[in-house]
């Protein structure tokens, strides 16, 4: 943990923040009692967030511990609080924690009621929020999908067929509910729509974050260079289109040429789902953490980052077209179910669209590839990956020059090439 984020952390914790008020108003919503009812008896707080897990945000478990004053039952409750720390201030000005909130208290219900009211089917995308706090620290808390017997899976290992399955038959639900959500209503929230959200105010950190993903494509390919054996693929890399890389954001918010716009998650991968077993350990349900980065736009953007991030290396190529026919017939079928007026896209709308929206290959293997092959014990500074474009040789040289992140891009590249992707992003 950098120095500048223990020193917020210790802010938080010593202020005036989480005290019993703060938790009070949770066990109200949580329980559906009055203050009245119950007392606390005591609070411990878990730090969850390991050591290059990557996230923007530090995240607590809480375990409360409280008794029922009419019937003196004890109980212990678990809570999530997801605390957004000032250190990652630029953030701010793309209403990352709005956006969060938001689908959290308002986008994701309604999902899950235009499945229950049209799909007559309760389907449940996310823990539930019970509190938010934007002053003087950002901060969501949830529902906790462990205590309710949810895990998350290796980063390091990735899915299995199943898991990867059931993940995407998730994500078929989730982007249906919204495009007959976005059918009705349109873009509700300005800050869903990328290219709306794009404000003088904001206009720098967009130019910074450009300069940052051209800075990675340069060390990503100096580092390839060095392999021994992918000089036909270095030379092809070599000639992507910068431009085009840069502006990835807004091009790959782009809607299909069939016109249906769908609701992304924008991060979709195995370190935001986290999945519950049956007594035989099959996957039998799938939940979805992290919205602060969805918009409007295409299924391909989700499709991309999930695929190329998040299953086991071993099937991930073998069993590629298998997952994208498995998405698309839950999805087909999921519009149907929910009565879906319009234009149904067939599966080679699908596939045109992720060529297409290629710029989403490029952003996969430069950035979420690197966090779930990362297997150095010296850790990532997100501050650095994510605001610093101007990142040193060393640096680059761990992300894209381990063992991991090799044997996974190795596996990636011939057939990425086979597809047209790579040949996608040249001229």
């Amino acid at each position: 943990m950098s120095e500048s984020r223990e020193q917020q952390l210790k802010e938080f914790f010593s202020g005036e923040i989480i005290d019993d008020e703060f938790f009070n108003s949770i066990i109200e919503k949580k329980l559906n009692v009055t203050r009245e009812s119950f007392r606390i008896n005591h609070v411990m707080l878990t730090s969850v967030t390991n050591k290059n897990d990557n996230y923007m945000s530090n995240v607590f478990q809480s375990r409360i511990k409280i008794s029922l004053l009419m019937t003196n039952e004890s109980m212990t409750l678990s809570i999530v609080l997801k605390i957004l720390l000032p250190i990652f201030e630029e953030f701010k000005k793309f209403d990352v924690f709005a956006r969060e909130c938001f689908m959290y208290e308002d986008m994701i219900p309604s999902f899950e009621k235009i499945w229950l009211d049209k799909g007559n089917e309760v389907v449940e995308f996310a823990p539930k929020c019970l509190k938010s706090e934007e002053s003087p620290f950002e901060i969501i808390v949830l529902d906790d999908l462990k205590a309710n017997g949810y895990e998350m899976m290796d980063r390091k290992v990735g899915l299995t067929t199943a898991q990867t399955k059931l993940a995407l038959t998730k994500l078929a639900k989730f982007h249906a509910a919204s495009a007959v959500r976005y059918q009705k209503d349109g873009t509700v929230q300005n800050f869903l729509d990328r290219k709306l959200s794009v404000t003088p105010e904001n206009k720098s950190n967009i130019n910074q974050f450009a300069k940052r993903w051209i800075a990675d494509y340069h060390g990503f390919l100096e580092c390839l260079r060095k392999y021994d054996d992918c000089k036909y693929y270095v030379d092809k890399i070599a000639e992507w289109n910068q431009q085009k890389l840069s502006r990835h954001s807004l091009v790959v918010v782009n809607p299909m040429k069939c016109g249906i716009v769908v609701l992304t998650h924008g991060d979709y991968w195995l370190n935001n789902l986290m999945f519950k077993f049956n007594d035989s350990n099959e996957p039998e349900d799938v939940q979805i953490l992290d919205f602060q980065s969805s918009s409007w736009g295409t299924p391909s953007l989700d499709l991309h980052y999930f695929l190329l991030s998040s299953v086991q290396d071993d099937i991930k190529v073998e069993y590629y077209d298998e997952f994208i026919e498995h998405y698309h017939d839950e999805f087909k079928g999921s519009l149907k179910k929910l009565g879906y007026s319009q234009y149904v896209p067939s599966l080679d709308d699908l596939y045109e669209d992720m060529l297409d929206k290629s710029e989403m290959v490029a952003v996969s293997l430069l950035f979420i590839l690197f966090i779930t092959k990362y297997e150095s014990e010296q850790e990532i500074n997100m501050e650095h990956v994510i605001a610093d474009y101007e990142k040193d040789r060393e640096f680059y040289t761990r992300i894209y020059g381990n063992e991991s992140y090799k044997k996974a891009l190795k596996l990636w590249l011939p057939f990425l090439d086979e597809r047209g992707y790579l040949d996608a992003l040249m001229g």
